[in-house]
């Protein structure tokens, strides 16, 4: 009898020396930065340079599509600058007009989709190839027998598939970065709209629905409660389906799929949101500190922008305005991408599968208890 309880308890604490830690049987469990900081030793130079690659094709896809852009407005700077030699002429000062500045910000508004969705297509490269990096070294940490183990890759949150299917992850990936993109803006700009056609007449010839003169409660009521209100979704929703990149990739999941379980691991357990949340509050900080900055290192390209297309130009100075103010935001936007993109994302790489391993270690214990309850 005493032989057979000193089985059991070598069994049962071999057992539990197994699933010790993140619950797959490789030891304690290492911190999301630690293993973020061990992938990126091991593949940094080959995210980073990735991440070069990335950002300058979509150099090229963004001066395309900005090209396409000053076409399309060529009209509206060629009337500015008739404007504006009438006015000298006449010794008198010119302001263009309201209509020319609108259809300005309406291309502006109408490229802005392209220049997101080439965004997008380098942010899911990188994704792809961090979340590979973030499973090679854990499955450089993982015994031969739960590296042989079997499960399906909605499960076994460490499979990954061969080289062969890196291009289907990637469309999985680039799917969930458009879906989330979609339904993350989709409440804060339906917000905006409900204010500007409420409390404006930027939408109708006439008046305001709610003038402010006459309904001052409801007026601000409908003017800022929309928008914050579609504000505060927007921030659930980004914070929910923060993982959902990362997920489609290590788990080989649609986009539809990723969401799903992206929010599911962020608000599914206890301090698991909490743990999102610092993490995603110092990347965007990161991204932010850097864009500033390189924005204010890049700004002497603005009289040099400027000069060049003048002598290579048209001789239009409100492109050339135009042309100064946008080079060093391209030029901001695409060193930052390429510094702090591999970072974030195996960071978020990490976190996922940390999260991942966590979720199964609940539920196997669970599933363990109810059967020796049962």
């Amino acid at each position: 009898m005493d032989v057979r309880n000193g089985t059991a308890d070598d069994g049962r604490t071999a057992s539990r020396a197994h699933t010790d830690g993140d619950g797959t049987g490789h030891g304690p469990r290492c911190s999301v930065l630690r293993t973020a900081s061990v992938a990126l030793r091991g593949h940094g130079r080959r995210l980073f340079g990735l991440a070069a690659r990335a950002a300058g094709l979509a150099a090229l896809g963004g001066l395309l599509v900005t090209a396409l852009g000053f076409l399309v407005a060529w009209p509206a700077f060629t009337e500015m600058r008739r404007g504006a030699i009438a006015a000298r002429r006449m010794e008198d000062s010119y302001a263009p007009s309201g209509l020319l500045v609108q259809d300005l910000w309406l291309i502006a508004l109408a490229g802005l989709p392209f220049l997101v969705l080439l965004l997008h297509l380098g942010c899911a490269a990188v994704q792809t190839a961090a979340s590979r990096a973030v499973a090679d070294r854990e499955d450089g940490h993982r015994p031969e027998v739960a590296r042989g183990r079997a499960g399906s890759p909605a499960t076994d949150v460490s499979a990954h598939p061969a080289d062969g299917r890196e291009r289907g992850r990637f469309g999985a990936v680039l799917g969930s970065y458009l879906l989330r993109a979609a339904g993350v803006w989709a409440p804060l700009v339906t917000g905006i709209l409900v204010s500007e056609y409420f409390t404006t007449t930027l939408f109708r010839e006439y008046t305001a629905l709610v003038p402010k003169w006459e309904y001052p409660t409801r007026f601000a009521l409908l003017h800022d409660g929309a928008p914050l209100l579609g504000l505060a979704i927007t921030l659930v929703l980004r914070l929910g389906w923060a993982l959902a990149p990362a997920a489609a990739t290590a788990e080989h999941l649609g986009p539809l799929r990723s969401l799903r379980r992206s929010w599911s691991l962020v608000w599914g357990g206890a301090t698991a949101w909490l743990r999102t949340l610092a993490a995603a509050l110092p990347l965007g900080a990161l991204t932010v500190g850097a864009y500033l900055l390189l924005h204010a290192a890049a700004r002497p390209l603005r009289p040099g922008a400027s000069a060049l297309f003048l002598a290579w130009g048209t001789g239009n100075t409100y492109t050339a305005y135009c042309v100064g103010i946008l080079a060093p935001i391209a030029a901001a936007l695409l060193l930052t991408g390429v510094l702090t993109l591999p970072p974030a994302h195996v960071v978020l790489a990490a976190l996922r599968d940390r999260l991942a391993r966590e979720r199964e270690r609940r539920a196997r214990s669970a599933a363990a208890t109810g059967a020796d309850r049962a």
